[in-house]
């Protein structure tokens, strides 16, 4: 049942804003910073994160709802899942990462998004560069602590505070990146014996205890998938389209009344290139008709028989169709 809800949620369990003030109080930034956060759903824990430093943030979402809420919070979002972004490697200076409570599935593999969501992001983050990752404390298995002891080092665990702990039994684990990636045999120990281990509460400290190193350039940071919305609204914003629409007609052209009447021929123009498509109002209800005109090219192929030899020729020409739809349902055709 647990899992059904996870399911309908998306695996979506925001990190509580206590939780966050309690992390920031372990950051300290002197200049210029940029954080990551791939699941950033309605981007309020980032945001509360990054205030009061220097710092661009940037924001994954896959529901399209909390990707618009995001928006007014952060200052880039992609709408779209981790696995359809292209972002440059090796640039933020934070990784904040509450991934789904869920299984991720492909065509030979059954992960937890835990890992997968670990195992696949962290090259976004710099060396030196600070990981804050939030996940049920029994999901720090074998396989997520071969990846944290291999790619991380200075390592502080503790548990959600309180009540917060009840739900999920959730732990923040925060580690620097390391400049070169190697397995530390004791931290390795250690992190295998967190499922079980009695850690103490997040705290708020007095000093912090990690320095964020300054952002580097995010040169790339966009989506493989095409947002029809954002597409329109760059469209629409565009000064070329602004151009295109002072130099048309479509939004001011009007039939004008002409300066003499109309001759048949005129008149049967207007009709069949569809300017006077429609209802047409009559004194007499009863007569009121709907008018449809068109025009097609068809071929004729005509044949001759020269001299003994059938000669056969193919031409276009183009077909006038006129048609009315009368009060009572019948169709007329006039051409």
């Amino acid at each position: 049942m647990a899992r059904f809800q996870a399911q309908i949620r998306m695996g979506y369990y925001p990190t509580p804003l206590e939780v966050v003030d309690r992390c920031k109080t372990f950051i300290k930034a002197q200049g210029k910073v940029s954080f990551l956060d791939p699941c950033c759903g309605e981007g309020l824990a980032l945001e509360r994160l990054a205030s009061g430093f220097d710092a661009k943030t940037y924001g994954i979402e896959i529901d399209g709802r909390r990707s618009e809420e995001s928006k007014l919070r952060l200052d880039f979002v992609l709408k779209c899942g981790y696995e359809q972004a292209v972002i440059t490697n090796n640039c933020f200076s934070l990784l904040l990462l509450n991934p789904p409570y869920d299984f991720e599935t492909g065509e030979d593999v059954v992960d937890r998004k835990e890992k997968t969501f670990l195992k696949n992001t962290v090259r976004y983050l710099q060396a030196g560069g600070l990981l804050v990752y939030i996940i049920p404390q029994r999901r720090l298995d074998k396989s997520i602590a071969k990846i944290l002891s291999y790619k991380f080092g200075h390592f502080k665990i503790h548990k959600f505070p309180g009540r917060e702990y009840e739900a999920f039994n959730q732990i923040v684990v925060m580690a620097v990146k390391k400049k070169t990636a190697a397995t530390d045999e004791m931290a390795f120990s250690a992190l295998l014996k967190a499922p079980y281990a009695d850690f103490e509460e997040l705290p708020l400290t007095n000093q912090p205890v990690y320095e964020l190193p300054l952002s580097k350039k995010v040169g790339v940071f966009r989506s493989t998938l095409l947002d029809l919305e954002a597409l329109e609204k760059e469209v629409r914003d565009s000064a070329l389209w602004q151009r295109i629409e002072s130099l048309s007609l479509i939004n001011t052209a009007t039939l004008e009344r002409p300066p003499l009447p109309l001759h048949t021929g005129h008149l049967g123009l207007l009709l069949a290139t569809g300017l006077m498509d429609g209802l047409v109002e009559t004194e007499n209800r009863e007569d009121r008709h709907i008018v449809r005109g068109k025009v097609e090219k068809v071929a004729v192929c005509t044949v001759e028989d020269k001299d003994g030899c059938t000669e056969e020729r193919q031409l276009d020409r183009y077909k006038v169709s006129i048609k009315i739809l009368t009060e009572t349902g019948d169709i007329i055709t006039l051409m």
